[in-house]
């Protein structure tokens, strides 16, 4: 059976699937970089393969809730969409969730968390889904031309490091409003050339 403790021990690396013994047709990809839950079975006679997301980001109890919801629907006849429909959070949970999964030091949680009270204080009970609207990407907008260089900075990384997050958690597919004003021009200049945000945001935020 899949376990935590399983894919702590298991140190394969040559892409082999490991099925689990209680779910049939739920396993895991292990690859060198990446433990990726899966589904492998048939739907009416045709083989059906999805991705379902990556550990440790996803939980295993996670990730067989989700396989057990695509399994009922293959079960029956259905062939499921290639996109899971998730439970997507909300900005304040996947804030938390990102603090816990990132080791992030108490102080610098409460930090990235009083610039998404104060600067995105309308979206935090939202999901983080609602963050591909034009909407969000206009309240990023005006942010971003109404703040200082490096409070900017913080916030335009650390949205860009949730998304990213989220993306891989919750097998969305959501991109930075930030990166899509840059490339339309809509980012004042010093803005554009991204230079040290939050590609090292866990780093940062580790208990060392």
């Amino acid at each position: 059976m899949i376990s935590e403790s399983l894919l702590l021990r298991t140190t394969a690396t040559d892409g082999r699937i490991l099925r689990d013994r209680v779910l049939s047709g739920f396993g895991v990809r292990l690859n060198a970089r990446k433990r990726t839950f899966l589904i492998a079975t048939s739907v009416s006679g045709e083989q059906f393969r999805m991705m379902l997301g990556y550990w440790p980001l996803m939980t295993v109890d996670e990730a067989r809730s989700r396989a057990m919801d695509v399994l009922r629907q293959c079960r029956n006849g259905e062939r499921p969409s290639r996109r899971v429909a998730p439970n997507v959070p909300t900005l304040r949970e996947a804030c938390e969730a990102y603090c816990k999964a990132k080791s992030i030091k108490p102080s610098s949680q409460r930090r990235y968390e009083s610039i998404f009270r104060t600067h995105f204080g309308t979206w935090l009970d939202r999901p983080v889904s609602d963050f591909g609207y034009a909407e969000f990407a206009e309240h990023c907008h005006t942010f971003a031309q109404s703040k200082g260089a490096a409070l900017v900075e913080v916030g335009r990384g650390l949205v860009g490091a949730l998304i990213k997050f989220v993306n891989a958690v919750h097998s969305l597919d959501l991109k930075t409003p930030f990166t899509k004003l840059a490339a339309a021009g809509l980012l004042i200049v010093w803005l554009q050339p991204l230079t040290a945000t939050f590609q090292n945001l866990p780093h940062q935020g580790r208990d060392g």
